[in-house]
C-alpha cells in the first residue's frame, strides 16, 4: 500500500502513545531520463520526480534525545544532541544525523519515517529522505531556507558523513521537482527549466532489477576519481578547462590513457543526449527520445562501465519489444533499475512481458511501476486535534 501524509502521521501516533506528530514532511524520489554520471562533472541532466515519497513526522522530544524511528525497517534509533548515533556505516539513521547536524533543532524532536520510494534501486531514496528531513527540521526552526541551499546541504551530507561523493542532481529535483515535468539542470550553474511532459501517446515503466547497489561500496567513487584523472590531465593541456563537461572532442582525443578518454567521452556525448532530449519532449518525438535512452545505455555499458549483466539483459528484452521506443540502466549503476519509454497503452503489459522473462532467467522477480504523476515536496502542519492545519 502506497505511503502517504496520513499514513506516517498515524504511524507516528502509534509509535508515540496517540500523540500526534507538529508536522509531516515529504520529498519524492527520482528518475533520470538522460544525463547519468554528468553531475558530479558539472554537466547537465533531465530528471523527473517519482509518484513515490519519503514522509517524515516530526515533533519534540521531551526524553533529551533525538529519537528516529522508521517505519520500513521497523528500527528505533535514539542519540544525545551534539552526538552522533551508534549505527553501521550508511546505515538509513547517519542520512537523518547528518541533517541534524547541518540543520541543528531548537531542542531534541523525535522523527518518524516511512516511504514507498524502492531502496538501493537508483531511485534516490537517499536524496528523499535528506529533502524531507530537511523540510521538516526547515519547518520546525522557522527559518525559510532557499530550496538549492537545502538541496547543497544534502549532498553534503552524503560527502562529509556518508563518503559517498555524489552530485547534486537528486537533491535538487527532489526538492524542487514539478508534476508532469522533466527538470533540465546544469549541475555547474544550477541554472534550471522546468519542460512540460504531458504526452498521451508514452510512458515510462521502470523495472528495479532487484540487484541492490550501494554506492559507497561500490566503483561509484572510483569512476569520479578517473574522471577528476581525465579532468586534471586536460587542464593540464588546457588551463581554460574547469570541469569535464567543458571538454571537446580534441581534447579527448588528447588523452593517453583509454580509461581515462572512454569516461571523458562519455560525459562530452551523455551532455549532448540531455539536450537533444529536451528537445525531443518539447516536439513530442516519442521515437528520438527513445533512440537517445539506448545511446546512453550504450555509452554507460561500454565508455562509463557501470552497467552489469542483469541491467543489460533488461535493455535487451525491452528493445526487441514492438511497443517500446527506448530503453536505458539508470541512475549509478552496478544494479538497480533501467527506464524505458514505451507505447501508452502496453506499458502495463510491457511491464508484465518483461519482468516475467526476466524472472526465468534469473529465478529472481523483477519490480516494474508504470510512472505515474510526480509528488511535489512539501510540509503540512498538524493541529492540536490531529488535523491537517
Amino acid at each position: 500500500m502506497p505511503s502517504s501524509k496520513q499514513a506516517a502521521a498515524e504511524t507516528f501516533a502509534k509509535w508515540c502513545g496517540g500523540e500526534n506528530p507538529l508536522l509531516v514532511a515529504h520529498a519524492p524520489g527520482r528518475v533520470n531520463l538522460v544525463g547519468d554520471h554528468t553531475d558530479y562533472n558539472g554537466g547537465l541532466v533531465l530528471p523527473m520526480i517519482l509518484d513515490r515519497s519519503i514522509y517524515v513526522a516530526l515533533r519534540p522530544s521531551s526524553t533529551g534525545f533525538h529519537r528516529l524511528r522508521s517505519g520500513n525497517y521497523r528500527e528505533e534509533i535514539s542519540f544525545s544532541p551534539g552526538g552522533w548515533p551508534q549505527v553501521p556505516d550508511a546505515h538509513w539513521a547517519s542520512y537523518i544525523a547528518g541533517m541534524i547536524q547541518e540543520l541543528p533543532p531548537p531542542a531534541p524532536v523525535e522523527m518518524l519515517i516511512i516511504g514507498d520510494v524502492p531502496l538501493g534501486a537508483g531511485l534516490s531514496s537517499s536524496a528523499a529522505l535528506e529533502m524531507a528531513a530537511g523540510l521538516a527540521l526547515e519547518a520546525l526552526r522557522g527559518t525559510p531556507v532557499d530550496p538549492l541551499d537545502l538541496a547543497q546541504i544534502g549532498q553534503r551530507v552524503e560527502h562529509q558523513y556518508l563518503n559517498v561523493q555524489c552530485g547534486v542532481m537528486d537533491q535538487i529535483v527532489s526538492r524542487v521537482g514539478r508534476a508532469d515535468h522533466a527538470l533540465f539542470l546544469d549541475c555547474n550553474t544550477l541554472k534550471l527549466e522546468h519542460i512540460p511532459f504531458r504526452g498521451k501517446d508514452a510512458q515510462f515503466v521502470i523495472i528495479d532489477s532487484r540487484v541492490k547497489r550501494k554506492l559507497a561500496d561500490s566503483k561509484y567513487n572510483e569512476r569520479r576519481a578517473e574522471c577528476q584523472s581525465a579532468l586534471q590531465r586536460i587542464q593540464n593541456m588546457d588551463a581554460s578547462i574547469e570541469s569535464l563537461s567543458q571538454v571537446e572532442r580534441h581534447h579527448i582525443f588528447r588523452l593517453k590513457e583509454p580509461v581515462l578518454q572512454r569516461r571523458a567521452r562519455h560525459v562530452l556525448y551523455e551532455n549532448e543526449r540531455v539536450r537533444w532530449a529536451c528537445d525531443a519532449i518539447i516536439n513530442k518525438d516519442w521515437f528520438n527520445l527513445g533512440q537517445i535512452l539506448t545511446a546512453s545505455h550504450i555509452s554507460l555499458r561500454d565508455d562509463y562501465e557501470v552497467s552489469c549483466e542483469e541491467l543489460d539483459f533488461l535493455v535487451a528484452t525491452a528493445e526487441v519489444h514492438p511497443e517500446v521506443y527506448g530503453a536505458r540502466m539508470m541512475g549509478g549503476g552496478f544494479g538497480g533499475c533501467t527506464i524505458n519509454l514505451v507505447r501508452s497503452e502496453s506499458a502495463h503489459s510491457f511491464a508484465e512481458s518483461v519482468t516475467g522473462i526476466y524472472e526465468k532467467k534469473y529465478q529472481r522477480k523483477a519490480h516494474a511501476h508504470v510512472l505515474g504523476t510526480g509528488i511535489e515536496a512539501g510540509v503540512q502542519w498538524v493541529d492540536s486535534n490531529g488535523a491537517w492545519a
